[in-house]
């Protein structure tokens, strides 16, 4: 998408001169020859460089850039005047509003080269502003390095996971790692990898390390945002004895091995393998339990085949046993079986309560076509998210496992910019009243090209991740300014629908405090009244939350929205709360509708739930109609409105415009 700059002059001929230039040169050029139209043109388009003079009636230079700087802090200002201007630019310049001043008569090739400049400058502003996002928005994790390695900052989270992450602030990344490898650090800094694994002790207690993983989240030109997770591990002085040539080979050794099996095309097999239920006897028992318990378990392996096996002591609870000449599961498992059996009958009586048993992740070389170092990485990843009743077993590396968290890790980092690289678009789906018969309504739906992999990406994979790692504030942001434009453009051409339904995030209203008065803004821009929108929400959400959530229920309504209560009907579904919340309807989830055909009891409850929700003044809506005979039931049930696939699927703008005009013309059949 070409670079968008708004040019401001109340001379026609400077802008028919300056546009001439700026368009051979490849830039999208937008003109107005006021303040305020330049305004109104801010409000209704994405600007990246704003070129003003300073000089103009009604509104000068100066005063333009005062509204940008508040309601679009990421252009950047460029002035254009004659040079008596400068002294009074030069305040500007100081206080921030202005990136250069440029004179009349200009100099094209200087203009040029500005522009370029001014580009470079934006493109930081706006790297920032999403760091910025991400760093006070997600859940995860988060610190912020500049590209030498230096830590800048990092959020809540992050703090949770590494406690004293503060005294790292202004060192290098290397610090983290108690074995302060900086090359290998530094490779990663060099993104010459996508991943480090580090082992992190407490100050206060270096006897303690815990293994994080940190992964490369998002990065410029002079940034980068990494990603920590983290596996609590105990470890203790004992570490540092085991770590002997009869117990356990070091790193190198152990992959120089693999690869002198590899160039000789010999088969072997690889095990991660962790101990359930370690940290629990670490912190219970003591560590000096811990390090007999890991002492422990190394002999096992040891004596685990008469096959000339190695074992490397990854950290704390963790290790990768090598067995050469396998070329089978039934192989592998048997040595692993042999392993648990051996360290069952060797753990003392103390830790039978506590459950002790080994897990993990096995693979096969050549079979799973990775070699060496990489199939240890790509079993760390698939061991990194067992969680539950996983850790009770061994079982084969799953590749796709791997390369699912991958694809989500990327979706989220390419989600970053989709909102400014308009990749994003919205989708429209018919209400039909069921006493009219008419479209009064539709719902807002969200879709999401991605234009250089994955092509369209479903709504149920990328909103999910969107909600964990914070880039849904600035979606639903995006969301409402859209919604709101479209309403004025329905309303100003008389298309028929002056509503619309928009799902709200939860993090939006958590976590997001400024939302509520920037949907106001929008509302106020395009003269909209707080009832043209209607916000449905999860009732999932609802109850996770239920005091915070009535007070932000209150709000909304005290200023006008409606509320819907989104998936009604299962799950944590109760009459009893609706009573208590500010709501204007309910919302059927779709489970319903599916077994209405076959089953007298839905039916049931369907006329249930709607008779109560009217005797409270509620609407219901029955969402995934999908056959003519669940529509004529659902009427007769007594639900106020319908939405699915019978009547349409969600449309483009102009689509669902040709399909009101067309339905609302006939009526429903």
């Amino acid at each position: 998408m070409a670079l968008r700059i708004l040019l401001v002059d109340d001379e026609l001929n400077v802008l028919k001169s300056l546009k001439r230039v700026l368009v051979r040169s490849g830039y999208d050029v937008m003109t107005a020859s006021s303040g305020f139209e330049a305004l109104e043109i801010l409000a209704a388009n994405q600007v990246e460089i704003i070129i003003t003079d300073f000089r103009m009636p009604e509104m000068s230079g100066a005063d333009l850039l005062r509204q940008v700087k508040i309601n679009w802090p990421d252009c950047v200002n460029l002035v254009l005047s004659g040079y008596a201007d400068f002294k009074s630019v030069v305040e500007l310049l100081n206080q921030g509003l202005v990136f250069r001043f440029l004179e009349k008569p200009w100099v094209d090739s200087e203009l040029l080269e500005n522009i370029s400049e001014a580009k470079v400058k934006y493109e930081q502003r706006r790297a920032k502003r999403v760091r910025d996002q991400l760093l006070m928005g997600s859940m995860s994790g988060l610190i912020e390095i500049d590209n030498n390695g230096i830590i800048n900052r990092f959020n809540a989270p992050a703090a949770e996971i590494i406690p004293d992450i503060h005294l790292y602030e202004n060192k290098h990344l290397a610090y983290l790692d108690t074995a302060q490898n900086k090359a290998v650090s530094q490779s990663f800094i060099d993104k010459q990898s996508s991943t480090l694994f580090i082992n992190y002790a407490r100050a206060s207690d270096l006897a303690k390390s815990e293994e994080v993983m940190i992964e490369r989240c998002l990065n410029d030109d002079a940034f980068q945002l990494l990603k920590l997770s983290i596996n609590s591990n105990s470890l203790s002085s004992i570490f540092q004895l085991t770590r002997t040539p009869s117990v356990v080979t070091n790193e190198s050794d152990f992959y120089h091995h693999l690869a002198l099996c590899e160039a000789n095309k010999e088969c072997y097999a690889l095990v991660y393998i962790g101990i359930s239920q370690f940290q629990l006897i670490n912190d219970l028992l003591g560590g000096e339990d811990g390090s007999h318990l890991i002492k422990l378990v190394l002999e096992v392996l040891k004596g685990v085949s008469e096959r000339a096996i190695k074992v490397l002591h990854k950290s704390a609870d963790r290790f990768v046993l090598f067995v050469p000449e396998i070329k089978s599961d039934s192989e592998i498992l048997t040595v692993l079986n042999k392993a648990m059996n051996d360290l069952k009958k060797a753990l003392p009586s103390k830790y039978t309560d506590a459950h002790v048993q080994l897990y993990g992740v096995y693979g096969l070389f050549p079979e799973d076509s990775l070699e060496g170092k990489e199939l240890v990485n790509q079993m760390q990843l698939t061991m990194n998210y067992q969680v539950g009743d996983q850790q009770r077993i061994c079982s084969r590396f799953d590749p796709q496992l791997v390369a699912d968290y991958k694809k989500n890790f990327e979706l989220s980092r390419l989600l970053l910019t989709a909102v400014n690289k308009d990749e994003l678009s919205l989708r429209f789906q018919p209400k039909i009243d069921t006493k009219t018969g008419l479209v009064l309504s539709a719902e807002v739906l969200i879709r999401w090209y991605e234009p250089t992999k994955y092509g369209w990406v479903p709504p149920a994979h990328f909103i999910p991740i969107a909600e964990c790692d914070g880039q849904i504030i600035s979606i639903g942001r995006w969301v409402i300014s859209q919604s709101c434009k479209i309403l004025k453009y329905w309303g100003d051409n008389n298309i028929g629908v002056n509503v619309l339904a928009v799902n709200i995030s939860a993090r939006q209203l958590k976590d997001d405090p400024d939302w509520i008065d920037y949907m106001n803004e929008c509302l106020s821009r395009n003269n909209l009244e707080p009832s043209q929108l209607i916000f449905e929400l999860t009732e999932t959400y609802l109850i996770e939350d239920f005091a915070i959530c009535e007070q932000q229920l209150i709000r909304l309504r005290t200023l006008g929205f409606k509320l819907l209560i989104d998936d009604f009907g299962v799950g944590y579904s109760s009459l009893g709360y609706l009573s208590k919340l500010p709501v204007d309807g309910v919302k059927l989830d779709k489970a319903l509708i599916t077994d209405i055909e076959s089953s007298l009891a839905m039916q049931s409850m369907i006329r249930n739930i709607t008779r109560m929700s009217h005797d409270l003044s509620l609407i219901v809506i029955a969402e995934g109609v999908e056959t003519a005979f669940e529509c004529e039931m659902i009427k007769k049930l007594g639900c106020d409105y319908i939405q699915g696939y019978y009547f349409s699927e969600p449309l483009e703008q102009d689509d669902f415009c040709n399909y009101l005009n067309h339905f609302n013309s006939q009526g429903a059949q």
